[in-house]
């Protein structure tokens, strides 16, 4: 076993837009993990094709023996609730308190 074939697939997160004038959907890779161009997969027709289902492993159109994963980039993660703010304040408060005493 070489070293090429121990290689894991990169990770390229992608964006979908459409061609103007068009029913064509792209999925648009900004940055390419192997030579930071802009590279384009196409994700299907606008009105039946299902988009994610051209998302997973592809060939780089740059190095074709070398593939890439298409995959969504991670959702941010969501702000705290009001209560879990108010807690932190609390705990906030009690600490000061705690110094303030000892």
């Amino acid at each position: 076993m070489g070293k090429k074939e121990r290689r894991t697939p990169q990770m390229a997160y992608v964006t979908l837009r459409d061609m103007p004038g068009t029913r064509v959907m792209f999925w648009v890779v900004d940055a390419c993990p192997y030579c930071g161009e802009r590279h384009l997969h196409v994700a299907g027709n606008l009105r039946t094709a299902d988009p994610g289902e051209t998302l997973g492993e592809v060939p780089a159109p740059c190095q074709p023996e070398r593939p890439y994963i298409l995959a969504l980039p991670p959702r941010p993660k969501r702000k705290a609730g009001k209560e879990e703010r108010r807690r932190a304040r609390r705990v906030g408060k009690q600490d000061d308190w705690d110094e303030e005493l000892g």
